[in-house]
This record gives C-alpha cells, sequence and structure tokens, in this order.
C-alpha cells in the first residue's frame, strides 16, 4: 500500500509541475480554484458605491476565507459586463464597483492591482477572468456614453432582455482581444480565464437577431450554415486571442470554463452520455473540443454543476468523460458549491460536494477543481463546511492524516460580522427582481435561520394587518423580523424600504400609507441577534385580504 502511494504521488507530481513564479502552485498541490464572482455584486463587492475602505476590507477577508481553506487559485471577474474592474483604456469602470458605469472609485483604487498583491502574498494564482460578450445583464442601467457599446450601437443585440455584443462582427472580435491584451501588458496575472458564455444561452421561442450580420459576414457560410458560422466566429477569436497572448506572454496561460456538456452521444459519436439537453457545441457555438485539439487553450474547467445521478450530466459519467478527452491538456472541474448552501436549489446530498472532489481524485488526467464562487464559502451550514474542510485541507492528496493537526474551520457566526449593504435602486425588471435581491443580500444572509412562512392579511378600518409564522423555530436564536417593501422608481427598477423590525408575527400597515399595498413588493425576514438575516421568501403583494405571490426565486 505504502509503494502504490508513493507512486501515485510521483504521477501527480510529474503532471502538477508549473513553472515557478510568484503565483505558482507549489509541485505537490492540486489545483484548487475558487470564483470570485464581481457581476451584479454576488460575491464582491458586497454592494456598490461603497467605500473604498470598505470594498479593501471585503476583499481581503474573502481571500483570507479562501486561503483558510488551503485553495490555491483565485479566479478574478475584472470585466463582467463589457465594463471594469481596473483602470482601462478600453472599458469603462464598472458599475458594480462606483454604482456607475464610467465613473471610478472616490479614491484611487486598482481592485485587478490590489486582487493580485493580496493573492500572490499567500502565494495563490490570480486568473484575470473576462466574459467577452455580455453587455448588460439583468434590468436597465444606462451604458457610459464612451464605452464600445455605447458607441457602435450597430454591433449589439438584445436578447431575453439582455443586450449583447455580436461575435459576428469582426470590429467586436479585435475590441475583444484589444481589451484583454490591455490586460495581459500591463499586470502580473498568472491566466487569462474565459467562462461559459459565448452566445447566450438558448430561451424558447426567441431567436438570436444576428441574420443581418450572417448576411453580410457569413461568406461561405451563408445561407444554409447558421450554426456554423456562429461556432467559426467563436472559433476566430479563441485562435486569434491564443496567438495574441502567446505573442505577448509565451508563458502566459488561457484558460476557459464552458458549460459542462460538449455534446450528446445521441448527437455525436465522441459526445458524453445523459438525456439531451442543452449542449456547448449547440446551444452556445462553443466548440471547446476543437480548442482543446487544436491547441488554442492551455486549460479547461467544465462546469459540472449536477449532482451524482442526475440524468442529464451525472457528475462521475462527466468526470469520466472530460478525462477522456483532455487531448493531454489540464484538466480541472468546476463543482456548484452554491448548490450546498441553501440558497437556491441544494443537493440532496449533504456530503455532494466532499464526495465529488473524492471522485474526482480518482481520474489520471483530472488536476484539481475550481468552486463556484467564495461568498457560500461564509453560507455553508457547519456540517457541510466541516465535511468540505476534510477534502481540502490535506496539503497533499496522499497525506489524509494532515488533517487531525489541523484546526477545522467553524462556521464564523460569532466570530464575523454581516456584510455591508448599501441601500440602493435594484435594477431589474419584475421576473428579475426576485433573484437579483437574493443575490445584492448574500452578504447579510444565514440560510441556517428560519424564514418566515404561512404569510396572511386581514383589512380593515385601520388598515392591513400582515402576519405571518416560521418553521420550526430555533430556541437559541432571539429572533426579530424585518418587514419591508421594494417600490417601483422612475427610470426603472426597484427601492427597498424597511417599514419596522419587530419581535412580533405581525406589523400593521396603516391605511394612510405613502404607499398602496397593491403596486408594492412585500418581504419578511427573520434577524438574529448578530445582523443576520434569513434568506427571503417568496415576494408577494397585498389585495384587499388576499397575499398574491410573485416570481419565485
Amino acid at each position: 500500500m505504502l509503494v502504490h502511494r508513493i507512486f501515485r504521488l510521483l504521477v501527480l507530481l510529474q503532471i502538477f509541475t508549473v513553472t515557478a513564479g510568484l503565483g505558482a502552485n507549489p509541485s505537490n498541490k492540486e489545483f484548487r480554484g475558487i470564483w470570485i464572482v464581481t457581476v451584479n455584486n454576488i460575491d464582491w463587492p458586497s454592494a456598490p458605491g461603497l467605500p473604498v475602505e470598505v470594498q479593501k476590507r471585503e476583499l481581503s477577508e474573502l481571500i483570507e476565507r479562501i486561503e483558510k481553506l488551503n485553495l490555491n487559485v483565485v479566479i478574478f471577474q475584472v470585466r463582467p459586463a463589457a465594463d471594469a474592474f481596473y483602470p482601462s483604456d478600453t472599458e469603462p469602470w464598472s458599475i458594480f464597483l462606483t454604482g456607475r458605469q464610467g465613473f471610478p472609485p472616490s479614491s484611487f483604487f486598482d481592485p485587478l492591482a490590489y486582487a493580485i498583491e493580496l493573492c500572490h502574498s499567500k502565494k495563490m494564482e490570480l486568473h484575470a477572468w473576462f466574459n467577452p460578450f455580455r453587455v448588460r445583464n439583468l434590468g436597465y442601467y444606462k451604458l457610459y456614453p464612451g464605452s464600445f457599446a455605447a458607441r457602435n450601437p450597430q454591433y449589439t443585440y438584445v436578447y431575453d432582455n439582455k443586450l449583447f455584443l455580436d461575435p459576428g462582427f469582426p470590429q467586436v472580435r479585435n475590441h475583444l482581444i484589444k481589451v484583454i491584451m490591455e490586460v495581459v501588458r500591463k499586470y502580473n496575472i498568472d491566466a487569462v480565464h474565459l467562462d461559459d458564455y459565448f452566445y447566450p444561452y438558448p430561451v424558447k421561442g426567441k431567436k438570436i437577431p444576428d441574420l443581418k450580420t450572417f448576411h453580410k459576414y457569413g461568406k461561405t457560410f451563408y445561407p444554409n450554415k447558421l450554426n456554423d458560422w456562429r461556432r467559426d466566429n467563436i472559433n476566430q477569436f479563441i485562435a486569434d486571442l491564443h496567438d495574441s497572448i502567446k505573442t505577448v506572454k509565451p508563458a502566459l496561460k488561457l484558460g476557459v470554463s464552458p458549460f459542462g456538456i460538449w455534446r450528446n452521444k445521441r448527437e455525436d459519436p465522441n459526445g458524453s452520455p445523459g438525456a439531451r439537453g442543452t449542449t456547448s457545441y449547440d446551444n452556445l457555438y462553443a466548440d471547446v473540443y476543437k480548442w482543446l485539439s487544436d491547441d488554442w487553450i492551455d486549460y479547461i474547467i467544465p462546469q459540472l454543476y449536477w449532482e451524482q445521478g442526475n440524468r442529464f450530466g451525472d457528475f462521475t459519467a462527466m468526470a469520466k468523460w472530460w478525462n477522456d478527452h483532455s487531448f493531454g491538456k489540464p484538466l480541472y472541474l468546476g463543482q456548484a458549491l452554491y448548490k450546498s448552501t441553501g440558497t437556491t436549489k441544494v443537493f440532496a446530498n449533504p456530503k455532494e460536494i466532499s464526495e465529488q472532489i473524492a471522485i474526482l481524485r480518482k481520474f489520471d488526467h483530472v488536476g484539481g477543481f475550481a468552486l463556484y464562487s467564495a461568498s457560500h464559502l461564509a453560507k455553508l451550514p457547519e456540517n457541510k463546511l466541516n465535511e468540505l474542510n476534510l477534502s481540502i485541507l490535506p496539503l497533499t492528496i496522499e497525506q489524509p492524516e494532515q488533517v487531525a493537526s489541523v484546526v477545522i474551520a467553524q462556521k464564523e457566526t460569532h466570530s464575523r460580522l454581516p456584510g455591508i449593504i448599501q441601500d440602493k435602486v435594484l435594477m431589474a425588471d419584475k421576473n428579475d427582481i426576485s433573484k437579483l435581491i437574493s443575490t445584492t443580500y448574500l452578504p447579510l444572509t444565514d440560510s441556517t435561520l428560519s424564514v418566515p412562512e404561512q404569510f396572511s392579511v386581514i383589512k380593515s378600518r385601520e388598515g392591513w394587518q400582515l402576519s405571518w409564522n416560521i418553521a420550526s423555530p430555533d430556541k437559541v436564536v432571539m429572533y426579530k423580523y424585518t418587514v419591508m417593501i421594494f417600490e417601483r422608481v422612475n427610470g426603472g427598477g426597484y427601492q427597498k424600504k424597511v417599514l419596522k423590525t419587530t419581535e412580533d408575527h405581525q406589523y400593521l400597515i396603516p391605511r394612510k400609507s405613502a404607499f398602496k399595498p397593491a403596486k408594492v413588493l412585500f418581504a419578511v425576514v427573520s434577524v438574529d441577534q448578530n445582523g443576520f438575516q434569513s434568506a427571503f421568501p417568496d415576494l408577494f403583494k397585498i389585495r384587499g385580504n388576499r397575499i398574491i405571490p410573485v416570481t419565485k426565486h
């Protein structure tokens, strides 16, 4: 057994040895990555427009939490929606940093440079993450007039109420390479990283409005090979980006984290098993298989965000498929940490993530993993966090006995403080507002707190008596309840207003309130003694004696 362990360790050391450098991984460590998401303030900063010192403190604390789990690669989103988290000659400052696209921080602050400094000081790599074609995601907000998209609306299209750059235009692809190369030249990053968003995810009944572009630039693909033309647009972008990076910094890595299914076996003999569904090749027009075989990318992190046994993408089956189709390139597997936090649909198996790590370590060509995403580390229930720690904390794969000497990180309910959230207009329509509210207030959320439910209302002369209950109240936690509304504002979006925080399970909405209960969205959350709040229940309106639920999270 000892000989077998030593042999396996020697093989792993050979596979994972990388060029030594400030952010390089020690050769006895696997790739243990985590994404820090800035779009919609999912992970950082907790809200746009915060004071620079608060933003710095939040990022420093986030990376310290990452270090405690012995993770060694931070994938930091620096261009979330055609805007930048660094001073740029090509892109405006991000709305998610300052609250207004194109407006700089109140005092000089370069988040990318600061993140690189933090990571390299802890001997972690920093991969600069770009979302190439997205311009505007949730809701509507004004683009900075000097931005590429605002100056060139002919290069954009609207799909599912979102705004995108059209990959069919050579001018768009050239601009994106210029954007990325600015960072390559100016910053000591360890890799350029792209995610799964190339063409938008399909929505039933809606078509991508790029036929005019196809007619103009389709060449030999026109008129019968629209899908092949779209794939060729993305292929050209990836190939040209690869060549540009290698010309300037030959050792700098280009990595991609695509949707986890390249193609289904029913469509292609080289495809993966599972029920037919969305694929990277057929729906997002990203031929990752070709990128690997043609040596255009240096590593790949397919997003295997499904549990074991999932009929579309069983984790073990997909891990094996990628292990067999990585063309010798470094392969790491993306995991849905967010599905273990209770803020969205959760994995039924509380040990899912830890078991997935054990599974992926059995494959010869899988060199590690990446977790989505960073803010969810603080939201794991204690038992899941401990289970995850047991999987990650060992310094090497073959030395699990080291875990016993490591102090397992406990849930920080008593030692940490809730994140700072500045009230702001949430730019979303009625279909997206629930999701955006949950995302915005994640830094305040403790998913273990009981969520108010069983809402009822009685209308009287005095107003509307709103009542609620909570299931299985925790006798240790002294709950209070915050009643709030989200009210539409001129120009679009919703503004939060707190009506009252009370120890009661009811609240009287006066008849002479400044708002009409049928016109606003209500929410009630439980709050503990430390200031953390529960997850949001479904938002609702009030009409007479009725509670009217709105779109669910």
